[in-house]
């Protein structure tokens, strides 16, 4: 029944027709991707507080003596992220924290605590440049290189960070300001194509500068675009999943899911890059099977080759025995041209003939 069917012309061309789908999605999964998006997530995790204390360090040090537009910067923080109530609490709490932490500490200290939190966080994109490492199969940064890329890239993030506050309050703003149903709708999808383009530009920037090669525009594009379309989608009905499925739950665990399903995206959109624009073909097995296959063969090669230059040497040890004993004999002929001559032949046969 099963050959039948998969002898059957349908059967056949619909597998020519998604062979290229079911290659891709080969690299997806033989490249550990879901292994790698919990790495990402939970270095995230790790770096979220460090992200916060940065940029309200560095908006508290510009808007010192402005509580207000600080108060307006937290709320447009926490409306960046899904809206259900559990996520936006869990998020509050960390931006509370990361306010509290500065409003004790002034000037110098300040400074230091920034630049404490600059290197912590900055193994969120260390692990980044790793996990980009596989996908595009590439050499990994010297420890040097790869954390001033990492230091970058995280001013560079809170940068567009602080892009998407102004962004986001720019049409709520507009909202309570602006009559009519019509106008109402226009603002809110200026809104969303606004967001669109600041996640855009998030992974066009992570994608064209954290791989260790050059990489252009017309390679990455594509990958940083759909990323950035799941990625509004994520956020617009990961609060509908959260209320449905896990409202009982914790913040913390719902945070690590956010960004576990955050750095799914992130990946998905680099394998689009990898497999259509940089022709990086899937691994025949596993990531972990690859690498013992890989380790193996050069194992069986390095006993291979030492074995082999163990016989070598022990060859020219036996030559270099014969060569000094004809050495030895001549000088010995010379010594004594009287006596009788010695005979020059291998050692190997004066063993034998004895």
């Amino acid at each position: 029944m099963i050959e039948n069917v998969t002898s059957s012309s349908t059967f056949k061309r619909a597998e020519n027709k998604t062979r290229v789908l079911r290659r891709f999605l080969k690299k997806f999964l033989n490249d550990w991707s879901f292994e790698l998006a919990s790495m990402i997530a939970f270095n995230l995790m790790i770096a979220l507080l460090p992200i916060a204390i940065i940029l309200f360090g560095i908006l508290g040090l510009i808007l010192n003596d402005r509580p207000q537009i600080q108060q307006d910067l937290k709320d447009n923080v926490i409306q960046l992220f899904p809206s259900d109530n559990t996520t936006q609490v869990a998020i509050k709490q960390v931006v509370d924290l990361a306010f509290n932490k500065l409003s004790k500490d002034a000037g110098v200290i300040l400074v230091i605590g920034i630049l404490f939190a600059m290197i912590s966080s900055s193994r969120l994109f260390v692990s980044i440049d790793k996990t980009l490492t596989i996908i595009y199969r590439l050499h990994e940064r010297s420890f040097l290189r790869q954390y001033l890329m990492a230091i970058a890239l995280l001013l560079a993030f809170i940068i567009i960070f602080i892009l998407m506050l102004v962004a986001g309050s720019v049409p709520s703003a507009l909202m309570n300001t602006v009559r009519g149903d019509a106008a109402r709708f226009g603002l809110f999808i200026a809104g969303i194509l606004m967001s669109l383009s600041i996640s855009f530009g998030l992974f066009q920037m992570i994608y064209r500068l954290t791989p260790n090669k050059k990489m252009s525009l017309k390679k990455t594009w594509c990958g940083a675009l759909i990323a950035a379309i799941i990625l509004e989608l994520f956020i617009i009905l990961f609060p509908l999943y959260v209320r449905k499925f896990m409202s009982q739950i914790g913040f913390a665990v719902i945070l690590i899911i956010f960004f576990y399903y955050f750095a799914i995206i992130l990946i998905f959109g680099a394998q689009i890059n990898s497999y259509f624009f940089e022709n990086n073909f899937a691994l025949n097995d596993t990531l972990g099977t690859s690498v013992s296959q890989i380790y193996q063969e050069h194992h069986d090669e390095n006993i291979t080759n030492s074995s082999f230059n163990e016989n070598n040497n022990q060859q020219d040890l036996s030559n270099n025995n014969e060569h000094n004993q004809m050495n030895n004999v001549r000088c010995i002929n010379k010594l004594w041209p009287f006596k009788r001559r010695y005979s020059i032949e291998p050692l190997s046969q004066s063993n034998n003939s004895t």
